[in-house]
């Protein structure tokens, strides 16, 4: 029996039809396992398959029935049972495995030699088709993906039997195939290569150029590009009638490729441990991983519990080692057993990477799917060390392994992760406590071997209190160097006293108990010292700005200064950046047990009120700086102990979101979780403009949700509209524009019930936007001009300007180029008026668009210099040369080619400086003979 998915879903026994049951969700749970031949799936997959999200309680027990009439039909044999679920054996024959087959034989064959065998094959493959595949399925998201891989396997195959049979010589033959597919895939280069050369083989030279004229047409209209460089180099042999089109065999004509790109090596280790010792053993398996330089990426997981040196060791051999990676180091900690938040999560993680890489935010996928196989393409043939520190679990890190050979991980973690060790080869490195002979030897490093010799006995009781744990014996030896006059005896008694007052060591597993340690460093800080540290437990990390602790104890940046360096004097916070703190995550916990123990629950409180003040006031004004005419709303009042900071300038408060951005994050999530409602949606909607402009939109989109659910828990109506609108604004980023349109209709409901009409006229500009994206021009006109209605009633001028332009763009769009050009003008003059520079180049681009379609061009070069000159003035370097393109086109439609020619090599330069994709395409004019280099 042969089950057929190439069309719609049949089964064919000796030539044949097979029956299959006639009810729908029988024979979409059969195209379910077919879809994953060979591979089980799982029952609440296909209860999703079959329900989506509205599955019936009886779920389950229907799909066991789909099965068995299924099995009634085929035989049981073909539908057999796996855990908690079903699978059609790999054994069977399906249509879409054998298509798969006979075009991987094809491509080796014509990778071969074998043209003909080529044709052949790709010719039977397609001839396996009967329309489109899982046909009567596509519209259920397990099928559609499937479907959508299928389809474009099958535009492959025929590529590859055209480039075949083009090499054959029967141009003519398939010159009628290649019409049609033309007609089917407008956008696909490769169909139009072979259609232009078989037109030019069969002596139909016009007709090719033709063709070629027609495709840059299209493509510039519908897409604004140009054709790509194997389509324009084959159009320009076909114009100099290259010899080579009409050699036998295949054609392959290759432009000369680019200049590479410059390549940004990442540094991103942390500073080297001062004095690290033991750990021989370890290290010398890390370098045996390292000089084995075959196969795949090497994973070392470097387990242990908790203080025992897993960091260091990998930070200590990651310096060790760094040379034999001359293409960077990637570090990140992922906070797997932070006890303040959750661990990382990996989509964070891989955006770290990409950013470091130098990927522009415009570049940077939504899916972490997407984001994970771009970091693992940009690793691909580099040799590369990352180190993945603090590792929850294998998932966590699966997402951030390279898949290339040349690069090494080093992986830390509580956990064995095994799953790292079964799936992905990866070697566990598993660390002890220290021996008592490598203990003596971090403490003689730390305090010489004089002191050590002299107490013997001291050196062996606190070896033995600290259980031969790195950590402890590392904070009991900074503590006994700070104090030197307090002897080694007198720190071991301390120690023995401090497992019976303070239980450090009640427990079989003494080695990670280290209260009674920590405790000691903590009795010798100041009255100002001890606050602040119990205080920092308090705080949801990762790190900690010098304002930020301040705001949170009520001081000034000037009073927290010395009483941070205190503690990291005394080991108890490390300064890992300039003015920003970092507590080790059992740091982090006993001074969470102090705070909760020696603050009563309101100074607790009201020292959290002031850590959200804090990040929100900052944030609020840093948001402001970035977008000063952003739509504004009514902050909570700040605690008169909070000092909010200061940003200098646009680049600076940007320094500062990126500086802050997991910390706004944690700070966002901690607030909802202790009920501070009002703080977690208008922090939220403070970073909109951040998460905006960098492309952080799985971000926006999960800060959004939080303070959508606080806004609810509170019954805050003004926060609930303000929050649907930040959705819509995510949701359009990530192409949910069904979730968005419903997003902005409920926060328009909200703001009409409050009353507020500047709020409702800046959701209908969001709303055109939205139009934009989705080609409703004229619903998005519509929405600009109840936008301008509502603000004209309010009174609010630059509400106005951005609607009026708004209405002249879609004007543009539309076609009614002279209506535009009167709205912009009036736009242009409220601009100016309220001094929004933002907004007044924005509209001279408006302008210049207007009147180049008009054919003003003259006019348009004035609309779109003036532009320039603004958008210099707010150093946004890409709009910059967002602005050289325009006008570059308005000069080149004067005939000034070589004026032209010199503003795209002004715009490419800066493109290729942000690394930004859009080079490509004005790299494309350049290429032009209306803009020769």
């Amino acid at each position: 029996m042969e089950f057929q998915t190439l069309g719609p879903l049949q089964a064919v026994h000796d030539g044949q039809p097979a029956y299959l049951p006639t009810g729908h969700k029988p024979r979409l749970a059969l195209a379910v396992l077919l879809a994953r031949l060979g591979r089980p799936v799982p029952m609440d997959v296909l209860v999703e398959a079959l329900w989506a999200d509205q599955p019936p309680a009886s779920a389950r027990r229907n799909v066991h029935q789909y099965i068995s009439q299924l099995r009634g039909a085929l035989g049981t044999e073909r539908i057999q049972n796996a855990p908690d679920g079903y699978v059609v054996p790999a054994g069977e024959s399906l249509d879409a495995a054998r298509f798969g087959e006979l075009s991987a034989a094809a491509a080796a064959a014509l990778d071969g030699g074998d043209v003909e065998a080529a044709a052949r094959d790709w010719r039977t493959a397609l001839d396996l088709w009967r329309g489109p595949a899982y046909a009567e399925f596509t519209a259920f998201p397990p099928l559609a993906d499937e479907a959508l891989r299928l389809d474009q396997q099958r535009l492959a195959a025929y590529e590859g039997w055209a480039e075949a049979e083009l090499a054959l010589g029967r141009h003519r033959q398939v010159a009628g195939t290649l019409e049609t597919l033309v007609a089917e895939q407008p956008f696909r280069e490769f169909f139009r290569g072979c259609l232009m050369l078989a037109r030019y083989r069969s002596g139909r030279r016009a007709e090719a150029l033709d063709l070629f004229r027609d495709t840059r047409t299209l493509l510039r209209d519908e897409l604004g590009l140009e054709p790509g460089p194997q389509l324009r180099a084959l159009h320009e042999a076909i114009l100099r009638d290259d010899e080579r089109l009409t050699r036998p065999g295949r054609y392959d004509f290759t432009p000369e490729a680019p200049a590479a790109e410059p390549v940004t090596v990442p540094r991103q280790l942390p500073a080297d441990v001062a004095g690290f010792t033991g750990r021989d053993a370890a290290l010398r398996e890390l370098d045996r991983m390292r000089d084995r330089e075959a196969g795949p990426a090497r994973v070392a997981v470097i387990t242990g519990s908790a203080g025992i040196g897993k960091s260091s060791l990998a930070v200590h051999w990651a310096h060790r080692s760094a040379e034999r990676f001359p293409d960077g180091q990637l570090h990140v900690n992922l906070h797997g057993f932070d006890a303040s938040g959750p661990p990382t999560n990996p989509s964070q993680a891989v955006r770290g990477f990409l950013d470091a890489l130098g990927v522009p935010s415009a570049r940077v996928p939504a899916d972490l799917a997407e984001q994970a196989a771009l970091y693992r393409s940009l690793l691909a043939g580099r040799r590369m060390l990352l180190v993945l520190d603090n590792a929850r679990d294998a998932d966590q890190v699966r997402p951030l392994l390279p898949g290339t050979a040349g690069c090494m991980v080093l992986v830390t973690s509580r956990n064995q992760l095994s799953g790292l060790v079964a799936a992905e080869g990866a070697r566990p490195v598993s660390l002890a406590v220290f021996t008592a002979a490598e203990a003596r030897q971090l403490i003689t490093h730390r305090l010489g071997g004089t002191a050590v010799e002299r107490e013997p006995r001291a050196v062996r009781d606190v070896i033995a209190r600290c259980g031969g744990l790195p950590l402890a014996l590392a904070i009991v030896a900074a503590r006994a160097a700070v104090g030197s006059a307090l002897p080694l005896a007198a720190l071991a008694a301390e120690l023995a006293d401090g497992r019976d007052n303070l239980d450090a060591f009640s427990g079989d597993d003494t080695a990670t108990d280290l209260r009674a340690v920590f405790s000691w460093s903590y009795r010798q800080l100041s009255d100002g010292g001890a606050r602040m540290f119990r205080l920092l437990g308090l705080h949801p990390g990762p790190d900690v700005s010098l304002a930020a602790a301040a705001s949170t104890a009520g001081l000034t940046v000037r009073q927290a200064r010395p009483l941070l360096a205190e503690l990291t004097r005394a080991h108890l916070a490390v300064e890992h950046g300039p003015g920003r703190f970092l507590l080790h995550d059992l740091m982090r916990a006993y001074a969470a047990e102090l705070v909760a123990e020696a603050d009563p629950e309101p100074d607790r409180f009201t020292a959290l009120r002031r850590t959200y003040d804090h990040y929100l006031h900052t944030a609020n004004s840093a948001t402001l700086m970035v977008y000063p005419h952003r739509h504004r709303i009514a902050i909570l009042p700040c605690d008169e102990q909070v000092t909010p900071e200061v940003h200098a300038d646009r680049d600076a408060a940007y320094a500062w979101f990126a500086a802050e951005h997991a910390v706004l994050l944690a700070v966002i999530r901690q607030a909802y979780e202790l009920g501070c409602d009002g703080h977690t949606w208008q922090l939220a909607w403070t970073l909109i403009t951040y998460f905006d402009r960098q492309g952080h939109w799985l971000d926006q989109a999960a800060t959004q949700r939080t303070a959508l659910d606080a806004a609810l828990r509170s019954g805050d109506v003004t926060g609930q509209a303000h929050v649907y609108h930040g959705l819509g604004v995510s949701s359009t980023w990530l192409e949910r524009y069904d979730e968005a349109q419903q997003h902005y209709d409920s926060a328009m409901a909200l703001f009409a019930q409050a009353g507020d009409a500047a709020s409702q006229a800046n959701t209908l500009l969001a709303l055109t936007w939205l139009g934009e994206r989705t080609s409703r021009y004229a619903d998005a006109y519509t929405y600009a001009e109840r936008a301008y209605q509502l603000h004209r009633a309010t009174g609010d001028r630059s509400g106005q300007a951005k609607a009026l332009n708004t209405m002249g763009w879609f004007q543009t769009l539309r076609g009614d180029h002279a209506a535009a050009i009167t709205a912009c003008a009036e736009a242009l003059a409220l601009h100016e008026e309220v001094g929004d520079l933002a907004g007044q180049w924005e509209t001279w681009d408006s302008l210049g668009h207007a009147h180049l379609h008009l054919g003003n061009h003259e006019q348009a070069v004035l609309g779109f210099g003036n532009a320039l000159v603004l958008v210099r003035q707010t150093r946004d370097r890409y709009w910059e040369a967002f602005i050289l393109d325009h006008l570059a086109d308005a000069h080149e439609a004067l005939g000034e080619t070589g004026t032209a020619g010199g503003l795209w090599r002004d715009a490419l330069r800066i493109m290729e400086e942000l690394a930004h994709p859009d080079a490509e395409r004005i790299r494309a004019k350049l290429d032009t003979d209306a803009a020769p280099a």
